[in-house]
C-alpha cells in the first residue's frame, strides 16, 4: 500500500503544479484564439482542483498523509512550472499535451498497482482520470493539426 500512496502523492504534486501552470497560462495567454483558450484553461484548472481534493482525501481515507506544501509539490512533480510571461495558444497546447501525457501515464501506473494489490477503491477512482486525460489529449492534439 505504501508504494501506491507514494505514487498517489506524486500524482497529487503533479496536479498541484499543473493547476498553478494552468492559472498562469490563463492570465498570460495572448493573440489568436485568446477567448477560447482563456476559457478552456479556466475549465481545466477548475477540474484539476476537484481532482486535487479527491486524491488528497483518498490518501487520507487510506490512512496516510497527503503532501501539502509548495516545497513538496515542486520536489515531487515531474511537471514544470510555466514562466511569468505572455504566451500564445499553440505553445500552451503543446506543453499541455506533454503534461497531460505525464498525468495519464502516472494514472495508468497507479491503476495497475492498485489492481495488483486488490485496492479497488483506488483503481476505480483513477478510471475517470484516465478517460478525462485521454479525451483532453485527443482534443489538444486536434488543435495543433
Amino acid at each position: 500500500m505504501e508504494e501506491i500512496v507514494r505514487n498517489l502523492n506524486e500524482f497529487l504534486c503533479d496536479l498541484e503544479v499543473i493547476n498553478v501552470k494552468l492559472q498562469n497560462y490563463h492570465w498570460n495567454v495572448e493573440g489568436k484564439g485568446f477567448f477560447i483558450t482563456h476559457e478552456k484553461l479556466e475549465e481545466y484548472y477548475d477540474e484539476i482542483r476537484v481532482e486535487i481534493d479527491q486524491i488528497a482525501e483518498h490518501i487520507l481515507a487510506l490512512g496516510y498523509q497527503p503532501l501539502g506544501t509548495m516545497q513538496d509539490f515542486m520536489k515531487n512533480s515531474e511537471i514544470e512550472e510555466a514562466k511569468n510571461e505572455k504566451i500564445k495558444t499553440i505553445p500552451i497546447v503543446k506543453n499541455l499535451i506533454q503534461d497531460f501525457e505525464v498525468l495519464k501515464q502516472k494514472a495508468v501506473k497507479i491503476k495497475e498497482k492498485a489492481e495488483k494489490q486488490s485496492d479497488y477503491a483506488t483503481s476505480a477512482l483513477i478510471d475517470n482520470y484516465l478517460a478525462n486525460y485521454s479525451k483532453k489529449l485527443w482534443m489538444l492534439n486536434e488543435t495543433i493539426k
